[in-house]
Order: structure tokens, then sequence, then C-alpha cells
């Protein structure tokens, strides 16, 4: 796995200097929408070929999925969003990420995320620990008494929903933070930056890698639903924030492919 790993991130920088030569140039990108706001660009596109030109170099027997070219799911592949965060990405803004997850046997367990533009790097898996920038990482533990949950917001997931989950949180005295990209959510948790990440209606390649990243952190993590398009709901945090996540996300009714 530490191959895997190694590949991974030096495939995930050269994907980074890619989407930040077409984040220079957002003038001259054009832009479609799949549904309402629900966006891509020749960037998403380029990207994701060139990390599966990589990966089907390096690994040719393994199964990919990713966001904008599709694949089909088995017990292990790899798992790809070449930009997630398109909508920051398009307004010029530093949230957004390139996030290369593996999963084996149903379980995400090792990932690459970088945020080209923050400079950060977070990579590593269950067998690995964490990696930031290229150097071992702990999970920091400061300010506890300031409770804070990142929440995704999905275009699937019913609002009044979300609502409810948020007015739990603040009811229970948590700030409630969107980042409008799972990745920064997740890559935040891993940092302690935020107690955790919770969204529901995601998709495997917008949270494999930070999944995996956040258990091997030493978060709490759990998946719900199955490994389908726009059907797999995270739930990653201290025990604290799960135990009132729980009242929302039937997170143990995970399905494997």
């Amino acid at each position: 796995m530490e191959t895997r790993l190694k590949v991974a991130e030096r495939i995930a920088q050269e994907a980074s200097l890619l989407a930040l030569n077409y984040f220079r140039q957002l003038s001259e990108l054009a832009v479609c929408e799949k549904r309402p706001q629900d966006v891509f660009s020749e960037a998403d596109r380029e990207v994701e070929n060139l990390i599966r030109q990589r990966l089907e170099h390096h690994f040719p027997q393994d199964s990919i999925i990713g966001e904008e070219h599709g694949g089909e799911l088995s017990a292990s592949y790899w798992s790809v969003d070449p930009i997630d965060g398109t909508s920051n990405f398009l307004r010029g803004s530093s949230l957004w990420g390139i996030s290369v997850g593996y999963v084996h046997d149903g379980e995400p367990v090792m990932g690459v995320i970088v945020h080209p533009v923050l400079n950060l790097m977070v990579s590593g898996g269950k067998e690995t620990g964490v990696y930031l920038n290229g150097e071992p990482f702990e999970r920091p533990v400061v300010a506890e008494g300031i409770k804070t949950v990142a929440m995704g917001d999905s275009p699937s997931w019913d609002f009044t929903h979300q609502l409810c989950i948020e007015k739990a949180y603040r009811d229970d005295g948590w700030n409630v933070v969107r980042y409008r990209c799972a990745t920064v959510g997740l890559t935040f948790s891993v940092l302690g930056y935020v107690d955790g990440y919770q969204e529901c209606f995601s998709s495997m390649w917008d949270v494999s890698a930070g999944y995996a990243l956040c258990k091997a952190a030493g978060l709490d993590a759990h998946l719900a639903g199955t490994q389908e398009k726009s059907s797999t709901h995270v739930s990653v945090g201290t025990p604290e924030m799960n135990r009132l996540a729980a009242r929302f996300i039937p997170y143990p009714r995970f399905t494997p492919a």
C-alpha cells in the first residue's frame, strides 16, 4: 500500500499543476451545467484524464471511477474527483481540491488530497498514518470548547433534512460551517480546524480519500447508503459529533459494491 500511496501522491501533485494552469485562466474556460448548482468545465475533464492515464500506466489491472468519466464499481478501485469544489474553483476561490482515493473490499483505505492554492497535500491511510506535505502528521487537539462541524450540501440532499441537522447542532452549541467542497471539509477535519464533516447523498469520488484520511487521523468514521452516484452518506469526526449525527444518518447501513 505504501507504493500505491507514493505513486498516488506524485500523480495528484502533477494533476494539481495542470489544475492551477486552468485556474489562472478562468476567463477562458467554458462552463457546462449537469443540473442546477452542479457544473463542470474543461479543467475537470482534462485533470481527470491525466489522473486516469497515470493510474492506468502504473496499475493497469485496477479499476477506476471518476466524477467526469464514470467507471464500473468493483470490490477494489481508485476513486477520483479531479476538481472537487468546481463552483469555488470557477469563482476564483482557493477552496477546492484534487482527490484520489483507493477503495479495497468496499472500504476507503487510502487517500491523497491536494489543495493547490492553499499549498496543502494530505495523504495516507490506515496502514501508513497521515502525512502533511510529505511529513508525518498527528491531528492536534486544540480549543476543544469551540465545537465546529462542517456540512456538505449535495444537490441531491433534501434541504429540509439539512436544516434539521444544522438546527440540532446549533441548539447543542455547535458552530456550523459550509465550504461547498467535501475535500476541504474533510481535510480541515484531519488538520483539526473543525471537529468533523457530514454530508448525505454524496458520491464516493467526493469522500473516499477524505474518509480514509480522517479514519487514519483517529477520527470516528462512518459511511451509509451505497457506493452508487449521489448515494453515499458520510459522517466523520469526534465521538461527540457523531453521537449527535447518529440521530439523522443511519450510518451502520453502508452497502459495499
